[in-house]
C-alpha cells in the first residue's frame, strides 16, 4: 500500500513536470524599461494623436472628479480642507499624464516640420495647455498664487478659488478641449 502511494506520487510529480515543462522552456520573459515600452513605431503625428486621445480621456475623468469635489464644497457638503484633500487624487493623475507626455516626446522624436503644421500648432498643442490649466487650478486651490510684491505664496480665499475654478476648469478647459478635439477628429494621411 505504501509503495503504491509512493509510485502514484512520483508519477504525479513526473506528469506535472512534463506538463509544465521542466527544461527552462524556449520562451523568454523580457521586462521592458518605461522608455522601451513608450516607443511607438510609425508616423509621429498619428502616434501623438493616439496618445492625446488617451490623455484627454484621463483629463476628462480628472475634470469630473474635480467638478464633483467642487460641487460638494460649493453646496456645503464638505469643507475647504476636505475639498483640497479630494484634489490630491486628481493631482497625482495629472502628474502621471505629464510624465507620460514627457516620456513619449523624449523617446518618440517629433520633427520640427510637424510642429509647424496647422494640425499641431492650432490643435494638438492644446492638449498640453489643457493639462497645464488643470494642474494650475489644483495648485492654486491647494497652495495659492505668487504675490508679486512679497514674492511669497498667497493662499486664495474661497471666492478667489471659485473664480479660478470658473476660469480654468470651465471656460479654459472647454475652450482648449474643443480645439484639441477638432484636431483629433482630423484624418492624418
Amino acid at each position: 500500500m505504501k509503495n503504491k502511494k509512493l509510485v502514484l506520487l512520483i508519477s504525479i510529480i513526473i506528469l506535472s513536470l512534463v506538463a509544465v515543462g521542466c527544461g527552462g522552456g524556449k520562451t523568454k520573459n523580457e521586462v521592458l524599461t518605461p522608455e522601451q515600452a513608450a516607443v511607438m513605431e510609425g508616423d509621429p503625428l498619428k502616434n501623438l494623436i493616439t496618445k492625446e486621445k488617451e490623455w484627454l480621456n484621463q483629463m476628462d475623468k480628472v475634470r469630473d472628479e474635480i467638478k464633483n469635489a467642487y460641487t460638494d464644497w460649493e453646496q456645503g457638503k464638505i469643507t475647504r480642507e476636505q475639498f483640497n484633500e479630494r484634489l490630491n487624487g486628481p493631482k497625482e493623475i495629472v502628474k502621471g499624464v505629464f510624465k507620460d507626455y514627457d516620456l513619449h516626446m523624449e523617446v518618440n522624436p517629433f520633427p520640427e516640420e510637424l510642429k509647424r503644421q496647422e494640425l499641431y500648432k492650432d490643435g494638438l498643442v492644446n492638449g498640453k495647455e489643457l493639462r497645464k490649466f488643470v494642474n494650475n487650478f489644483i495648485f492654486m486651490a491647494q497652495d495659492g498664487i505668487m504675490d508679486a510684491e512679497t514674492k511669497t505664496i498667497k493662499y486664495l480665499t474661497d471666492e478667489q478659488v471659485k473664480d479660478v475654478y470658473q476660469n480654468f476648469m470651465v471656460e479654459k478647459y472647454d475652450e482648449y478641449k474643443q480645439k484639441l478635439e477638432t484636431a483629433l477628429e482630423k484624418e492624418v494621411k
